[in-house]
Order: C-alpha cells, then structure tokens, then sequence
C-alpha cells in the first residue's frame, strides 16, 4: 500500500487526485469553504455524469463567523452535488473514484488547504483501501439517510443564508458580539459506523493506514509498469519491442490511463506484459526494465499525433524512459509475477515487507486493476539478476 504522510500542500494534492476522478468524489468535511465550493461546482459543471456526495455541518453560527460558506454551498448543490447534513461531525476525508483518498486535518477550505499547519495521509492508487473508506463513507450516509431527510436542498440554503446575512449585518453594526447564534440543523448519530471487515470484527480506517506508515516509510521509486489488459492480453509469442514497432508504437513510452504523477525522473520501471506464461496460465510476465524519464503535464497523446493508436483513447498518459534492456524473445520466457510472489512473498511490496504472515493470496490482488505500483529493493534485486541470467539465455535489446 502507498501510504504518504501530508503536512502541507493539501490543496495541490486534492486537484492533482480531482484531475484523474473520472465518476465520482465523496467529501466528508465539517467546513466548506467559498473558494473551494466554487471551484469544485466548475469542476462538476465541465463534466458530464459525475457524482459529487458531501456531508457536512450545517450551523448557522459557522456561517456568520465565516468558518463555513453558505454561499459556497449554494454553489455545489446549483452544480448538481448532493449536500447532507450531520451535526457534531469532525471527520475530513476526501474520495477519488475508487482508487485514491486524503483523510486527515484539513477541512475543505482555502485556509485548511492553503493557509493552515494541517497533517494527513494521502494513498494515490490504491484500490483495496479506497474500498474501506469508501465502505466507511457508504455506511455513514446510509446511517444518515435513515435518520431522517437531512439531504441539504437549494430551498433551505437559500432560506438561511437570510437569516445569516442579517445576522452578519448586525455584526457589522457592533450588535451582537458576543452572542453565539444556537441554531443549527442535521442528523444526530450516537453511533458511526465502521466498515465490516470478513472476521466480522470492525476496524478503524485511520489506525489501519497510520499501522502502515511504519511499514512504508519511504519511497522506493521501483516500479512494476503494467502494459495491455486482462480484457486484451498480449500474445505470449511476440517479442517486446519488435511488437511495439510492428504496431507503430514509440519504442520508449509506455502508457496509462490516469495521469502517473508517482513516477519521478531517474526511478526503476520493470516493464510487465499482461499475458500468459509457457503453461498458458494468463499472469503478468516482466520482460525488461529501464530508467524513467518522469511524468510532466505535457507527456499526453492527442488525435493529432501522427502515431496515435486507437487504444490511447483510454491510455492517453505516457512517460518516456531510457537505459532500456529488454528480453529479445517472446514474452513467455520473461519472468511470471506469480514466480516473483512466490520467491519472495511479502519482500514483494513494501506495504507488506513487515508482514510475514500475510497471505499469498492478499499479496497477489494488490496489483489488480492497477497500470503500475511500486515494489521493494530486494524485488528490485532480484528481478535484475533473473533478468540478466535470461538475457544470457535468451538475447537482449538494449535502447
């Protein structure tokens, strides 16, 4: 798991994740603030289809002081967001699709993604704890909805930002200063729900992703870059780059479906081909690695390029790398991410290096679905020494 701790840039964070949510973001947050509201609302404006589900506090106090906007949730609900109310609520956690999350301190406000000494965690790409949250954030509205109707609507907002603007008013005219306005509207839950986990015990999502910081103290920079589909698996008798020019494709990119802002200039990429072994048991076969060149705003492919494939179309990310070495025979001769899971089991990822007793079957479902993660040095290791003994063997290309 890709667990990183967050003390600052909160803000650049959550838009760098917003650029590659494709269906839907939940906010959990007890302030919203004006700039950030507004800015979301445009975003959910520009696209088609997307889901946008906050909850939230609504009290009026928070509103005349300015620590929440009303304006800005007129904004997000005008935009088509679903606004609900929970009173006593403190959580703050940001969902992306089903593959990323930032929980921590930071409301949804300028001053709390900008301003503020704030600290979080934040997991890009990682679809299994994604689930947990998501599970947590399901199990909390749901809570909610039964509860009672404390869905936000534009009629009630528009209705209290009366009562605030003249309250503000009164403010500016010296009256009222020290009065604190009570009223406030929402759910009121004795019990937040937590996701089940299959022992039937409950788990705290926090407490799970801080046990890992420990585990994942640092950044490898190793990673294991996947290429075709479980969907559209590449045939185990091409040869990796001669397939590559046969196709007409760039001989040094590789592409994703997201925008791969993890992979910095001078990491390890192991190219892996989604395929089938010498059995015909379909599994990812790592046929070569090289040195990333590093993922800029500019790396995306377009109609306009003269080598645009129709598949970029869900692939339009790319990085570009060099110092390449590839195996130059067919592909099922490279080496089976299912041998690596079973030489080194948990040394595999470095979510799981400390955690000897986990399961085989744990460790292999954490690449699934994803266009790339990062693995270990000793993984590292070892694939450079079985590739070089199959290179030997085999024949290689060099780029």
């Amino acid at each position: 798991m890709s667990i990183n701790l967050i003390s600052k840039g909160f803000g650049e964070k959550f838009y760098s994740l917003l650029d590659s949510t494709e269906d839907q973001i939940n906010i959990i947050s007890p302030f919203i603030g004006l700039k950030t509201a507004f800015g979301l609302a445009e975003w959910i404006e520009s696209l088609d289809n997307i889901k946008c589900c906050i909850i939230t506090r609504f009290n009026r106090e928070e509103f005349i002081r300015g620590a929440s906007s009303i304006e800005g949730l007129e904004h997000l609900v005008r935009a088509g967001a679903k606004l609900y109310a929970l009173q006593d609520l403190h959580t703050k956690l940001y969902i992306f699709d089903n593959h990323s999350v930032i929980m921590g301190s930071a409301n949804f406000t300028f001053n709390g993604f900008y301003k503020n000494h704030e600290f979080g965690l934040y997991m890009e790409n990682e679809n299994d704890f994604t689930k947990q949250c998501q599970d947590y954030f399901d199990g909390l509205l749901n809570k909610l909805k039964s509860n009672g109707d404390w869905q936000i609507s534009l009629e009630r907002i528009l209705k209290e930002r009366q009562y605030v603007n003249i309250s503000v008013k009164n403010l500016k005219g010296k009256k009222g200063m020290n009065e604190y306005n009570i009223a406030k509207w929402g759910a009121v839950l004795n019990d937040i729900p937590q996701p089940a986990q299959p022992n039937g015990k409950e788990t705290d999502i926090l407490e799970d992703a801080i046990s890992d910081i420990t585990i994942n103290n640092r950044k490898t920079g190793i990673w294991l870059k996947f290429e075709g589909t479980s969907q559209e698996r590449i045939r185990n008798d091409e040869i990796y780059l001669k397939r590559k020019r046969r196709i007409n494709e760039y001989v040094n990119r590789t592409f994703f479906p997201k925008k791969p802002t993890g992979i910095k200039a001078g990491d390890t990429i192991f190219l892996t081909v989604v395929s089938k072994d010498k059995d015909e048991n379909e599994v990812p076969i790592i046929i070569g690695y090289a040195e990333a060149k590093g993922f800029t705003e500019n790396n995306k492919i377009d109609d306009s390029d003269s080598r645009y494939l129709k598949w970029n179309n869900r692939f339009p990310y790319y990085i570009e790398y060099t110092n390449g070495k590839f195996l130059n025979d067919n592909i099922m001769y490279g080496i089976s991410l299912n041998e690596l899971y079973r030489e080194l089991n948990h040394k595999v990822y470095p979510a799981t290096v400390n955690q000897p007793n986990i399961r085989l079957e744990n460790i292999k479902k954490r690449h699934h679905q994803k266009s790339h993660i990062q693995i270990t040095e000793i993984a590292k290791e070892y694939l450079i020494r079985k590739l070089n003994l199959l290179f030997e063997k085999h024949g290689y290309e060099e780029l």
